[in-house]
């Protein structure tokens, strides 16, 4: 049964447009209701057999996470950069870290609680402790790493060690990344709920690991082909323009920078696709599988695309980039499951919405 998608860029514009209006006028305090617009817009637009997706959060509440959060940064940037009272921004910074996993922790519960489908709510029953777990763990295996490599190259001097430290330090961090990508995403999904009924998730290390190394490939052949076609392109204005060095030195700024854009927005639409496919085509809810079929390379110039939109356009054409993109990852997505009467509601408890807004604040992905 496939997801469906239904939002329109012409509708998404007028709600855009008036929310970046307003939220200026505003200084930032339409920000909260801004957000809960956009997503009602958007989950209603997002239908699954004939029924949509609603978004319930309370913009008050958003608001009230969103001012705690910018204040905490507000006295962090007032003690290091106007004060130079550095232990303090140091201490405050040190807080936030420690924050970090009971923050993302409380976005997750928020953002599933904050969402339901035919009346029923997600909800979230991760445990904070196995978010301190997990950043404890992730500190540990990068740190000794580190120490090893530092050991190799400290204690024994040759040719031999100083290529065996780069190679652990190249291959290692995909393997590290992976165990850690599969326990996040396993604590994520293993404990979310829809009503009474549970996701579930079973993820391999090395599928995850080849996977990174796929992408990895991609960005090294198409980090190689824009860099030749812009080489040529600049040489070529070279050769016709006959510019000062000065202005060559500018024009070659203005390549890379190209260049390392056109790189970055294909490789995230792609392996935006690779791991969404992975994600669904692994998960059920109480047996019922789901799939994902996204074209990565179709996603990857979609992506690419809609980020020369954004930068010609000066950001009008957002919504239109937003719609188009949302659209390719939804409608190649499917659910297989025929009896939705089987999933039943469940109590709900209030949640802090702090976490939802620190991580939005400070652009953290939670992936979900």
């Amino acid at each position: 049964m496939p997801f469906e998608f239904r939002g329109d860029a012409r509708e998404y514009f007028k709600i855009w447009i008036v929310n970046v209006a307003l939220t200026l006028l505003t200084l930032g305090v339409y920000s909260a209701w801004a957000k809960v617009r956009t997503n009602r817009y958007l989950y209603a637009s997002t239908f699954l057999n004939g029924s949509n997706f609603e978004y319930n959060a309370n913009p008050k509440r958003i608001l009230v996470g969103r001012v705690i959060i910018v204040l905490f940064y507000g006295l962090f940037l007032l003690f290091s950069d106007i004060l130079g009272m550095y232990k303090v921004a140091l201490f405050l910074f040190i807080i936030f870290l420690l924050l970090l996993p009971w923050l993302v922790r409380q976005a997750i519960r928020f953002r599933l609680k904050s969402t339901s489908y035919r009346n029923i709510r997600f909800s979230y029953r991760g445990r904070v402790r196995d978010f301190y777990i997990l950043a404890l763990m992730g500190i540990f295996l990068f740190g000794s790493l580190l120490l090893v490599v530092g050991a190799l190259t400290t204690l024994v001097r040759s040719d031999f060690v100083a290529l065996l430290a780069a190679f652990i330090l190249l291959i290692t961090p995909f393997y590290l990344g992976s165990f850690l990508y599969k326990r996040y995403k396993e604590l994520v999904i293993n404990n979310s709920y829809y009503g009474k009924a549970r996701f579930n998730i079973e993820l391999s290390v090395r599928e995850i690991s080849r996977l990174f190394f796929k992408v990895s490939l991609i960005f090294l052949i198409s980090s190689a082909v824009i860099f030749g076609v812009i080489s040529g392109i600049l040489f070529g204005l070279k050769l016709f323009l006959n510019p000062s060095a000065a202005q060559w030195q500018f024009l070659i700024g203005i390549g890379g920078a190209v260049s390392y854009m056109i790189v970055l927005a294909f490789i995230k639409g792609v392996s935006d696709g690779y791991f969404s496919n992975y994600i669904r085509n692994n998960t059920t809810l109480e047996g019922a599988p789901f799939k994902g079929e996204i074209n990565e390379i179709k996603l990857g110039f979609i992506s690419l695309s809609n980020s020369l939109m954004l930068l010609f356009s000066l950001g009008l054409l957002y919504p239109y980039a937003k719609i188009r993109y949302l659209r390719e990852k939804i409608e190649n997505s499917y659910f297989a499951c025929s009896d939705f009467e089987r999933f039943e509601a469940q109590f709900e408890d209030s949640i802090s919405t702090i976490g939802e807004e620190a991580v939005d604040f400070f652009d953290i992905d939670i992936g979900i």
